[in-house]
């Protein structure tokens, strides 16, 4: 069966609509204030997905790594540009091989990388308009990869509409180059719905850190400093492989999707620190293993995958 040349990640093409947004509406979202003109930000995480069965035969574990800072720096209460560097390490582990990992001698792959860098400017224009607009570069492969043969870029933009203090929607849209492929398109919705005092529909107040976060949570505010929620998202990974293995497998490429659903709690013991701890199952997830062309070698679905993860955030 032959696919498409897709050589290349959408993991953090996904995030960076995520922070657009976020950050577009950060004021609303996490309270910030008016008084100081720069706000740096570091954050981090891991999600750890259990032991999982491959349709066909085999199993896998996989353990991801988040780690990111950036700079705020805001002109006017109106204007602001920032920039953000951030990465994510994922390691895998497959055993028992089966029909997906035959062609690759039982070890698809081992250790990937994504590491995107990003520049955005945001513009509220009137208490009801905001906009953004920026770019973005990024590498995906395995750590022994060539990483110029993981390189893509691109744009991101969007705005929203606050209808008013309870409702805020909008669309945002990110294109980037991939590959020997056709542009690469990612539109994601924008909503914040306050639906009660203490019921929200949003996806812009996500856990710091996680950078694939095109997904939608229903979250419920205990207090202040605490709320529980729950979310889903499509996650979608594509990365270069390196040049271990059978020689089928050098330089090609691995895919790893589905549909992650979770239960979310976080905790903010002061306001400048987030705190999340979070468990769900992966549903609908699918490995692919490409050759260097493109063209598929093997692909299976997964059973239902439970994980659980843990992410920290500071802002001053």
């Amino acid at each position: 069966m032959m696919m498409s040349k897709k050589k290349t990640t959408a993991t953090l093409a996904l995030s960076l609509i995520h922070v657009g947004v976020a950050s577009l509406h950060a004021d609303d979202a996490q309270e910030q204030t008016d008084e100081n003109t720069t706000t740096w930000a570091i954050s981090g995480g891991d999600v750890y997905q259990f032991d999982s069965e491959i349709d066909g035969g085999g199993s896998f574990t996989e353990n991801r790594l988040f780690i990111g800072g950036g700079i705020t720096y805001e002109f006017t209460p109106s204007i602001s540009l920032d920039f953000k560097i951030a990465s994510e390490i994922d390691r895998y582990d497959f055993k028992g091989g089966g029909a997906f990992a035959a062609p690759a001698a039982g070890d698809p792959w081992d250790t990937t990388m994504d590491i995107t860098m990003r520049g955005l400017g945001r513009w509220k224009i009137d208490d009801t308009w905001r906009v953004f607009l920026g770019g973005v570069v990024s590498w995906a492969a395995e750590t022994d990869a060539e990483l110029t043969d993981a390189f893509t870029a691109g744009g991101l933009f969007g705005a929203s509409y606050t209808f008013s203090e309870d409702l805020t929607i909008g669309l945002g849209m990110q294109v980037s180059t991939r590959i020997e492929d056709d542009l690469l398109y990612i539109p994601s919705p924008i909503i914040d719905w306050r639906i009660t005092e203490q019921l929200f529909l949003s996806n812009v107040r996500a856990p710091v850190g996680y950078p694939a976060s095109l997904g939608v949570e229903l979250i419920y505010y205990l207090s202040k400093e605490m709320n529980v929620s729950v979310g889903s998202r499509y996650e979608y990974r594509r990365f270069r492989l390196d040049e271990s293995g059978p020689n089928i497998i050098h330089s090609g490429v691995g895919t790893n999707s589905g549909f992650p659903v979770w239960l979310r709690y976080e905790w903010r013991p002061i306001p400048e620190i987030r705190i999340h701890l979070l468990g769900g199952v992966t549903l609908g997830q699918k490995l692919e293993l490409d050759d260097r062309n493109g063209n598929q070698l093997s692909k299976a679905d997964v059973d239902v995958s439970p994980f659980v993860g843990v992410f920290l955030g500071f802002e001053f």
